[in-house]
């Protein structure tokens, strides 16, 4: 029988961690555009995104900055962006959001994919 992973996947390495003292750096000041996950360490809509997440943030390394953003840690932060629900991503560029937010269950690979492209041009 096979074994059931007890512990919770780790973030791709291509993903970094925000936290709300650094958002004014790493995100406002940032010189590259910038992904915002935000999202909770138990919801299974977050848990199924971050597979995919990483694999964008792989292919765009070094062009466009992706970071995940635990709202429980970070509730001003999430407050100051009217995050409702996660998983939300929302997209900066030249310190501003920028395009839609994509939220919910299902966000595609290819609306992911199609925002960040969108954030190059």
């Amino acid at each position: 029988m096979p074994s059931i992973p007890t512990e919770a996947p780790k973030d791709p390495q291509h993903v970094k961690e925000l936290a709300e003292k650094d958002y004014e750096a790493e995100v406002l000041k940032a010189t590259v555009p910038v992904v915002l996950d935000f999202s909770s360490d138990d919801g299974a809509a977050c848990k199924a995104l971050a597979p995919r997440f990483g694999a964008v943030a792989e292919k765009y390394e070094g062009k466009i900055r992706f970071l995940k953003v635990l709202q429980s840690a970070n509730p001003g932060l999430s407050d100051t962006l009217a995050i409702k629900t996660t998983p939300t991503l929302v997209f900066f560029k030249n310190g501003k959001e920028v395009g839609e937010r994509l939220t919910g269950d299902d966000i595609k690979r290819t609306a992911l994919k199609a925002q960040v492209d969108a954030l190059l041009t």
